[in-house]
């Protein structure tokens, strides 16, 4: 299985754009990227260690402000932060259902290797409403490449559009266009679940496991997994015509460190199962606070070609 899709499960808007074997073109843009513009460093990140654009301590050193101005923006982050403080294990099929909020909008930011902010990632739940004769979630996913990156030909705009039946919380259909560069590609798929099909765009139809999602859809999924450390899921995704599947594992407690606020939050990692075995090449781990809520708030993943990092900056309830 190839890089492409094994970054796309965390919606890393990015990596999307080229197959693994474009790592070195990529890494050489990104040490272009460096050396043209002394403001993009990189963002060498360790969990509960916040670093500034220049690699210092934040906790330490703050150039934005004054001590006075410093102890203001702990507080403000503390009060924030306080928002999603830790909450009793709801029973599963409450913890599912709790991630579906109407009118919920994720914003987040992605820094990849040099470029501090190198792509935006936005996750709506737009409504609930009848669809082909059933209550559904409309549920998107947005990636797209911004700032320089956008300015190295590195366009892109993924659109992700899933309907999740209300009450078995699966999708059963989606849509997905990509713009990548000049190329613009569309696909789309009906899931039939007692047949256990989904007929695709081209009117091919492919076997599919009984906990299939597609990218929009599996976020909510792993939003859903217990917090018990050593519980995990096994999950199947459609991309492309193709059904992946992946092991969603709860590992621990952490604090969590971003810009935009510090959070009480549980790790758990994604692998990606090959040949029944999982693996772990990418390191990919998404950070749940540990409300009723369980909001990813940060997802890191290990390529070869640089860290990447996808911090929420702001959770808003958009009313329709």
């Amino acid at each position: 299985m190839g890089t492409k899709i094994t970054l796309a499960l965390v919606l890393f808007p990015l990596v999307l754009i080229l197959p693994a074997r474009s790592s070195s073109r990529l890494a050489s843009a990104s040490l272009a990227a460096s050396e043209a513009n002394q403001r993009l460093v990189a963002v060498d990140y360790e969990i509960g260690e916040p670093q500034d654009a220049r690699g210092k301590d934040i906790r330490r050193v703050d150039s934005r402000a004054a001590a006075g101005e410093q102890k203001n923006d702990d507080k403000a982050s503390t009060e924030k932060a306080s928002r999603y403080k830790s909450a009793p294990d709801k029973a599963p099929a409450d913890r599912a259902t709790a991630a579906f909020v109407v009118g919920e909008q994720i914003n987040y930011d992605v820094s990849w290797s040099n470029f501090i902010v190198a792509g935006e990632l936005t996750l709506q739940t737009k409504e609930r409403a009848e669809v082909d004769g059933r209550e559904a979630f409309h549920v998107t996913a947005q990636a797209e490449s911004v700032g320089i990156v956008k300015a190295l030909n590195y366009r892109l705009n993924d659109q992700y559009e899933s309907f999740v039946d209300a009450s078995s919380l699966l999708p059963f259909r989606g849509n997905k266009i990509s713009h990548h560069g000049k190329k613009l590609v569309q696909s789309s798929f009906v899931i039939d679940r007692t047949g256990h099909t989904a007929t695709l765009a081209d009117g091919k139809s492919i076997e599919v496991p009984k906990d299939t999602y597609d990218m929009a859809s599996v976020l909510f999924a792993i939003r859903g997994i217990s917090q018990t450390p050593g519980a995990s899921r096994t999950l199947n995704v459609i991309e492309d015509g193709k059904v992946y599947t992946i092991r969603a594992e709860a590992e621990a407690k952490e604090k969590v460190y971003t810009r935009a606020a510090n959070y009480d939050a549980f790790r758990v990692a994604v692998k990606m199962i090959e040949n029944g075995k999982a693996s772990d090449a990418h390191k990919i781990r998404i950070y749940l606070t540990r409300d009723q809520q369980r909001l990813p708030v940060l997802i890191t993943a290990e390529p070869p070609w640089g860290q990447i990092r996808i911090e929420m900056t702001s959770k808003l309830q958009v009313k329709g």
